[in-house]
């Protein structure tokens, strides 16, 4: 399999997750068991600030995905619509004598956990699966996409495309993610494959041994601030949290910004090997900036602790 280098636009999903009445009352959004969708999330985490240094750990608020369980607060002054979120969601796993306790993986609608990909948090993002791999025509079998083909200094922009009907159309960022390292594993042997390449507890956020059908995907390990990738980092576009507990729309990054982009585009990531990776990932960070947004980076997620 022969590595490239690419630029890529990677659209997900973008609504926001509801609550139901018992989760409403509760406060808590359990773990998703649905389609993905977008949380805005509240976590300590740093910045990095122009100059490269990180500043002291602080609550941050982003949008990211989290479909493990979140303690959950309305949103004071915005209205939930396409750019604005309803709720604040503070990551959280249950834990007792130091081990997760996990829902079951599958529901009683037969519907699995949803696993967190990209997953933003601790010392390096990492992305393992996501439309890694197409279906073969006329075949049972798949293969891999371009997405299973990145080069170390690859850098995807995770994001949804805002339709017409919500005032777009244009593409919203809500992660950027440069490729710093990657492991070939198969979802079966993941505990073998990706032992001490990824942290112990994203075995069970992902829940890789529960996938069918069983297949080859690649792990990429995100470049972090203190160890760039040709003087790139993944991170998320944040702003520090206040008592006002007021809600932002996601990073508006448009073709007028960045000539790569589609303001338009649907499932399908779009990729480019042929433009000077570094200069783009530099216009990024400056229009993120602008909208007055920091570079967020080594976000944690809580633990609920029982007996």
């Amino acid at each position: 399999m022969a590595r490239k280098v690419y630029i890529v636009q990677f659209t997900h999903p973008g609504g926001e997750h509801t609550l139901n009445r018992q989760e409403k009352n509760a406060c808590i959004k359990e773990w998703n068991y649905g389609g993905h969708k977008r949380k805005f999330l509240k976590a300590v985490g740093q910045c990095v600030k122009e100059d490269g240094i990180l500043t002291p750990k602080k609550e941050l608020l982003f949008w990211g995905e989290w479909e493990p369980t979140s303690k959950v607060n309305p949103v004071s002054g915005t209205v939930g619509t396409a750019l604005m979120p309803k709720y604040v969601h503070e990551p959280f796993l249950q834990r007792s004598k130091g081990s997760l306790i996990l829902p079951p993986y599958y529901n009683s609608k037969g519907k699995g956990r949803q696993n967190t990909d990209p997953f933003v948090f601790g010392d390096n993002f990492l992305y393992s699966c996501c439309k890694q791999r197409k279906r073969i025509r006329n075949s049972a079998r798949t293969e891999f996409t371009k997405l299973g083909e990145l080069e170390k200094g690859s850098i995807i922009l995770f994001g949804s495309t805002i339709s017409k009907k919500q005032g777009g159309p244009y593409f919203v960022l809500d992660t950027v993610f440069v490729v710093g390292d990657y492991k070939n594993y198969n979802s079966m042997n993941s505990l073998t494959d990706l032992k001490g390449f990824v942290p112990s507890e994203y075995f069970d956020i992902m829940g890789f041994t529960n996938w069918k059908p069983v297949n080859d995907f690649v792990c990429y390990k995100g470049a972090t601030a203190s160890n760039p990738y040709d003087g790139m980092f993944s991170f998320v576009p944040c702003k520090p949290f206040d008592s006002a507990n007021t809600g932002f729309p996601r990073v508006k990054l448009t073709k007028a910004d960045l000539d790569f982009i589609s303001d338009n585009l649907n499932a399908a990531p779009k990729f480019e090997d042929k433009i000077p990776i570094k200069v783009q990932w530099d216009i990024i960070c400056d229009v993120v900036r602008k909208q007055g947004f920091e570079l967020g980076v080594n976000f944690e997620y809580q633990y609920e602790n029982t007996i």
